[in-house]
């Protein structure tokens, strides 16, 4: 899974590349087939056609438009965090502040393209993100896992049926990471995450 708070992997709206920089060649630091586009969901302004306006990492409002009229945005929820595989900013100077003509901020989405959606808000993606690198790296170096209620070490843990991330010792732990430590809610979450970024 690719480290959230890396900028050349999710960049904000105005680190974006333009659609002539990714003619003649990915920006430096970036691999051409993996940045995204994070942006957390405030409303949906549907009108004419399917458009979002959300907020990047660092705090921009701008709209999201997306070409396919028939784009269901229903599950693309406030609060939620869209995710956009190699977003481009249109137009002359890209995503660079006032590159815009009229200076509307505005990322426009091609028909057929991939979007996802993670039901959490971002500031919530970063630090589940953070966690599943520790258990990443824990796991890559040979050390126990750990019970995700109780903390202890044991040779062998359930994953959770629905997320397969989380880890417990007993049906109680279960229970109590589920309904008390808020697995409940993250759990949806960390599975649109896996299903983005399998490894």
């Amino acid at each position: 899974m690719p480290d959230f708070t890396d900028p050349a992997v999710f960049p904000a709206f105005y680190e974006l590349p333009s659609d002539a920089e990714i003619a003649a060649a990915p920006p430096e630091g970036m691999n051409a087939a993996s940045w995204w586009m994070l942006a957390q969901v405030k409303v949906n302004m549907t009108l004419t056609k399917p458009t979002l306006i959300v907020t990047d990492r660092r705090g921009l409002d701008f709209a999201v438009t997306f070409e396919d009229p028939a784009m269901d945005l229903k599950g693309y929820k406030k609060g939620y965090t869209l995710v956009v595989p190699r977003a481009q900013a249109d137009g002359p100077g890209g995503g660079q502040e006032g590159g815009h003509a009229g200076g509307g901020a505005i990322l426009q989405v091609g028909t057929g393209e991939l979007k996802k959606v993670i039901p959490a808000k971002m500031e919530h993606l970063l630090e589940l993100g953070q966690v599943l690198d520790i258990m990443r790296g824990d796991e890559a170096e040979g050390k126990e896992q750990k019970c995700g209620a109780c903390g202890k070490t044991e040779a062998s843990l359930s994953k959770c049926t629905g997320c397969g991330t989380v880890k417990y010792c007993s049906k109680e732990c279960q229970l109590k990471g589920w309904s008390e430590l808020g697995h409940k809610s993250n759990c949806k979450s960390l599975k649109a995450i896996k299903t983005i970024w399998p490894s």
